[in-house]
């Protein structure tokens, strides 16, 4: 009887030593769950109007986000209704696998929502990636896709990197899914190898993007970074002097000033007239004609929308934030499977509700 109960008793030692050496290997090699873009259906609802990014940081004094942070960074997708859509690390989690090291906010400088359910976002950074896989001139997607700065550049004759303002996908959702699946099985080395726009045209689809850079080219002339490119037809799709109309003076050499593109936005069909953009310097000599680098603007250069539009829901401290980012998901539903109203249907709709939050 005492044999067994010495046995026993040396049973359970051996199995209470056991259970600490577990939970002790546990928390050595514990490490945080990375966090990812949610998949659940209606993740980008605050967002099917209209989403934007900022080009500073502040403090939200507005809605309670879901994260409970009332921190908005500068890297962060936006609704104008006053809720963090996805944050930077939401953005970058495809390029943040288990053992790959966290990325810091690297900043958002495009966007364009080409899916609602699933999540499905291209986008640029403002800051290279600390290990070296992207340059805040490549347009990702939250997919995991890298479309180098070259790739877009070097039909060009630009061999180097200008950096990337805004990026738009133009075509049938359908055509884009198509091309973004090639595109993930491509490879910085294999894209030195690719024709894109010869891609583009086997997809039926286009980039129109802006870079951050003027460039020089030796034998075309010059292309502004107020300039908006298509990446399929490599040409200037509207000219700086063709975006803001006399007497504002945009356009090199035309009429003397390049205001920059910091943001832009199209209907998905291309159509010209659908163009809203934002600039990078403001424009005051004309009272009646005066924007910020933060006003969206239509074809011409007459204000659309306030930067105060865009942020007052969250109701910061100024009204001013800069506009990085700009992109409207109504623009792409008549290029989906269903037709439905454009961005100029939802506009009269956006700015009551806006005017209303921001009021109370």
């Amino acid at each position: 009887m005492v044999q067994r109960k010495w046995l026993s008793r040396v049973v359970e030692l051996v199995l209470g030593v056991g259970l600490v050496a577990v939970v002790a290997l546990g928390l050595l090699t514990w490490s945080p769950v990375r966090a990812a873009p949610s998949q659940a259906p209606g993740a980008l609802a605050a967002c099917a109007e209209a989403a934007f990014s900022t080009e500073q940081h502040f403090l939200s004094h507005g809605p309670d986000q879901p994260d409970g942070n009332p921190v908005i960074s500068d890297g962060d997708l936006l609704s104008p209704r006053g809720v963090v859509c996805l944050r930077n690390r939401e953005l970058l989690a495809a390029f943040m696998p288990p053992g790959v090291p966290r990325l810091p906010d690297l900043g958002l400088d495009s966007a364009d929502i080409l899916q609602l359910d699933p999540p499905l976002v291209a986008f640029s950074t403002e800051i290279d990636d600390p290990l070296g896989r992207f340059t805040e001139g490549d347009l990702l997607t939250t997919s995991g896709v890298i479309i180098p700065n070259g790739a877009l550049l070097r039909p060009f004759g630009v061999n180097y990197d200008v950096g990337l303002d805004e990026a738009k996908f133009i075509g049938q959702t359908r055509d884009i899914l198509a091309f973004l699946e090639f595109a993930k099985g491509q490879t910085p080395q294999s894209w030195q190898q690719v024709s894109l726009p010869e891609v583009l045209r086997r997809y039926k689809v286009d980039i129109w993007f802006s870079t951050e850079q003027t460039v020089q080219q030796s034998e075309k002339g010059r292309l502004l970074d107020g300039d908006i490119l298509s990446a399929r037809d490599v040409a200037v799709v509207l000219s700086q002097d063709s975006l803001l109309a006399a007497p504002i003076p945009g356009g090199i050499p035309t009429r003397g000033v390049d205001f920059g593109l910091d943001a832009f936005a199209v209907r998905c069909d291309g159509e010209r007239d659908t163009v809203r953009f934002s600039t990078e310097i403001v424009y005051r000599d004309d009272p009646t004609l005066a924007f910020s680098d933060g006003d969206l603007l239509k074809l011409g250069g007459a204000v659309l929308m306030r930067n105060k539009d865009f942020v007052q829901a969250f109701e910061p401290q100024a009204n001013h934030m800069g506009l990085d980012a700009v992109t409207f998901f109504p623009d792409r539903r008549s290029c989906g499977e269903e037709n439905g109203p454009t961005f100029l249907n939802f506009l009269p709709m956006i700015l009551k509700q806006f005017t209303i939050r921001g009021g109370r």
